[in-house]
């Protein structure tokens, strides 16, 4: 799970208690979706991890076992290897806005909106040649090439939204985050989306957000974008995650659109086993 509020609203948004995933070969090595693109690297190089998550849960594939193991895991690496050097869509605002256009889900909250219009934006305009770390993972075993093909592939389960009270957010450290996020993938935030963000968090600066927010969505416009973000994704109006379904009533999922993997799928995945959480940021 990682650190902030973006991480925090990703998490609710998706249903789970994730907003990043990754794989991790030979005890050692790391290949993951990260802000610099798909890379490779040690663990070791990434003291990041430390300062950015509060824990970080460990999963075994079932799939990975057996005395054929080895042979595997090879063959995971030759499919994740080709991504390494991929972008990556980089911002955490913009899986904010993929979560929510596939699990066709809107925060209620007006403090919001400017937020989620941000986010719903970065996922429209995205390059489709990007990917994104669940994405990543799910591809990784769904390509490998295997005898029969797809044995690797991680089962995903349909599940319903919950219904968890949204966390409290802090909105002055969101709206940086967001800044921040915008910056980095090259959209220059104008003037009155600064004032906007920075100053709706602050008392008695109503008039002055007010007056900058004249032109902040309302829930229409962001259920529009919803729609169109859902579209740009290939996702028809009930997507692949029937919203009727319970958890008791979980159904298989054979072949979603990898576009569409949330780290709630893999979490969820029969194919994947809990062993066990690293804490890392202090609290």
């Amino acid at each position: 799970m990682g650190c902030g509020e973006l991480s925090r609203l990703i998490a609710w948004v998706g249903d789970s208690a994730y907003s990043h995933t990754a794989v991790v070969m030979d005890g050692e090595q790391l290949i993951e979706a990260a802000a610099s693109g798909v890379r490779l690297a040690a663990l070791a190089d990434r003291p990041g991890m430390v300062a950015n998550f509060h824990y970080i849960d460990v999963f075994r594939p079932s799939c990975l076992e057996g005395h054929d193991r080895d042979a595997r895991v090879a063959l995971l690496r030759n499919a994740l290897m080709p991504y390494v050097g991929r972008p990556y869509p980089m911002t955490s605002l913009f899986t904010l806005g993929l979560v929510c256009a596939v699990r066709n889900k809107i925060p209620g909250s007006r403090d919001l909106r400017r937020v989620l219009r941000m986010a719903l934006d970065l996922v429209i305009d995205n390059d489709p040649n990007q990917v994104v770390c669940s994405e990543l993972v799910y591809r990784g075993f769904d390509e490998a090439v295997t005898e029969p093909p797809h044995a690797l592939r991680l089962p995903i389960v349909t599940r319903s939204r919950q219904h968890t009270p949204l966390p409290d957010i802090d909105l002055l450290a969101l709206a940086h985050e967001c800044l921040d996020d915008l910056r980095r993938a090259g959209r220059k935030p104008s003037v009155a989306t600064e004032i906007a963000l920075l100053a709706a968090p602050m008392h008695g600066m109503h008039e002055v957000t007010l007056a900058a927010s004249a032109d902040a969505p309302d829930h229409d416009d962001l259920g529009i974008r919803l729609q169109q973000a859902r579209a740009r994704l290939g996702l028809d109006e009930s997507g692949h995650m029937p919203l009727q379904a319970s958890m008791a009533m979980s159904l298989p999922e054979p072949t979603p659109n990898p576009k569409t993997v949330l780290p709630a799928d893999l979490e969820f995945s029969p194919g994947l086993l809990k062993i066990g959480r690293l804490s890392m940021a202090t609290a």
